[in-house]
């Protein structure tokens, strides 16, 4: 991966755990401008300071990556589950509905197909 497609994952899952670059900098030990400069794609961290990302985003090395292995859809689910806890109870029975229906939708498509 690329250094500007690895600082645009390391953004987003920063921003999706809520955490500033100066938030993420102090819990990780390091300054906020490596974390900007990681993020802009201008550095790379090291093997210890990419497992210390990933243990502090709560996410495996491998999605910060960008790879997709086997458990990137348990995942994301988790990250999903976590934005999904966030909303009030009427508007997440809505997603819900919502995603349930497009797998609806894709399995008879598939299924039609196949």
């Amino acid at each position: 991966m690329d250094r500007k497609a690895f600082g645009k994952q390391l953004q987003r899952y920063r921003e999706q755990a809520g955490y500033s670059q100066e938030a993420l900098a102090e819990k990780i030990g390091c300054s906020s401008i490596f974390i900007s400069n990681i993020e802009c794609g201008k550095k790379s961290p090291s093997l210890d300071t990419l497992i210390n990302l990933a243990n502090t985003l709560d996410i495996s090395v491998d999605i910060l990556l960008g790879k997709e292995l086997k458990n990137y859809t348990s995942e994301k689910l988790k990250i999903m589950e976590g934005q999904l806890n966030k909303l009030p109870s009427l508007e997440r029975q809505k997603v819900l509905d919502i995603i349930d229906s497009v797998i609806v939708v894709e399995l008879n498509y598939h299924n039609k197909k196949g």
